[in-house]
């Protein structure tokens, strides 16, 4: 009886875990759909962004018009942020729930991710891109990550926000740092 018990609170915990609601990383209010980035997210390569990962299945697209596509958000912009050195401090973001870095795809940046790599792979960093030209860019960004995830965002906002004025940076619920 009490192995029966056993197997069955591990059953239920098991169950527990397979239909664990997504966990959120951060929520300013103006959170967007990622379907726009799955290709950046799952590190597709560059000349697979002909397609949109909207469902399960691939589908082509018209790459002229389509505002998913990310050749057509291309360049990522900042005018409130720049590569440079920041001063480590103490913070308190509650609300951010896992780490993530502050990134552009100039040589600092690059430095600074193959430095660092390894720690933001261990600790499950995703990183957002606040600096890129065009799919090139991206594309070098992509493959020094290697294996980092990675979502382009608004650079102005999240300089306003966490009050930066330079990247790379790395952002805990209790420090920024580089």
């Amino acid at each position: 009886m009490k192995s029966r018990s056993t197997l069955i609170i591990i059953l239920l915990t098991i169950v527990n875990v397979v239909h664990a609601e997504p966990i959120v990383l951060f929520d300013s209010g103006k959170t967007v759909p990622t379907y726009r980035y799955k290709q950046i997210l799952q590190g597709i390569s560059i000349p697979d962004f002909g397609k949109m990962w909207a469902t399960d299945k691939a589908v082509e697209i018209d790459e002229s018009n389509d505002s998913k596509d990310p050749a057509n958000w291309l360049p990522v912009t900042t005018t409130k942020l720049s590569p440079g050195l920041i001063k480590p401090r103490k913070v308190r973001f509650d609300q951010l729930v896992s780490p993530v870095c502050i990134i552009g795809s100039d040589e600092r940046s690059l430095s600074w991710i193959k430095k660092y790599r390894s720690v933001l792979l261990k600790n499950n960093v995703l990183c957002w891109l606040v600096s890129a030209k065009n799919l090139d860019e991206v594309q070098q960004v992509v493959t020094a990550l290697s294996g980092v995830s990675m979502s382009p965002v608004n650079g102005d906002a999240i300089a306003k926000f966490f009050s930066i004025k330079h990247y790379p940076v790395l952002i805990t619920q209790r420090f920024i740092e580089q």
